[in-house]
């Protein structure tokens, strides 16, 4: 990849970044492959619904445990994405996540830096529609863009039935390099 990537994912207690906790982020770096993981004991505010916790295997016992505070988290994350202010964000359905930890961010008053993104899913749609990434279709004929299907139809798989921040994140920079190798190369004219 020429342009520095940062690969995120997180875990959340739900779908909404309103109302929902942020359970869990991970970062990777795609030029050297350092990674951010902060694991954040939920607010008695914010609402984790059993469902968030068996997709993603956490308890909140576990949370409140091995969990800090959500400030913490995004002030460590916030020096992270700083040594790498000249990088664009990427995920699969990286809206999502973003969406998340600014809603996290604005919380704590403190602003998200990452403005520019790339979404893997649109990537994997992109190389399908091109005959380039052979995805299983669902019912209603469209291709299936988890990260677990883009990632199969890579040779990827999970090492569990559970999401994990980092796993995911780590499969995420694996799937947009191969996508990457996939790409014809540049015509000359």
């Amino acid at each position: 990849m020429k342009a520095r990537l940062v690969v995120i994912d997180t875990e959340t207690g739900g779908l909404d970044p309103e109302r929902h906790a942020l359970l869990s982020v991970a970062a990777v770096d795609s030029s050297d492959g350092e990674a951010f993981v902060g694991l954040i004991r939920p607010h008695a505010d914010w609402i984790t619904e059993p469902e968030a916790l068996a997709k993603n295997g956490f308890t909140l016992e576990f949370l409140e445990k091995n969990g800090r505070p959500e400030r913490d988290v995004l002030q460590d994350l916030a020096l992270w994405l700083a040594q790498r202010r000249f990088s664009i964000l990427a995920g699969c359905n990286v809206a999502f996540d973003r969406d998340f930890l600014r809603a996290a961010f604005a919380r704590h008053g403190m602003t998200w830096p990452m403005h520019k993104s790339v979404d893997l899913q649109a990537a994997a749609w992109l190389a399908y529609e091109a005959g380039r990434l052979p995805l299983p279709e669902g019912k209603d004929g469209l291709p299936r863009l988890s990260l677990d299907h883009i990632a199969a139809a890579m040779g990827f798989s999970r090492s569990s039935d559970t999401h994990n921040a980092l796993e995911d994140a780590l499969m995420t920079t694996a799937c947009l390099r191969r996508l990457i190798d996939r790409l014809p190369p540049p015509t000359i004219v």
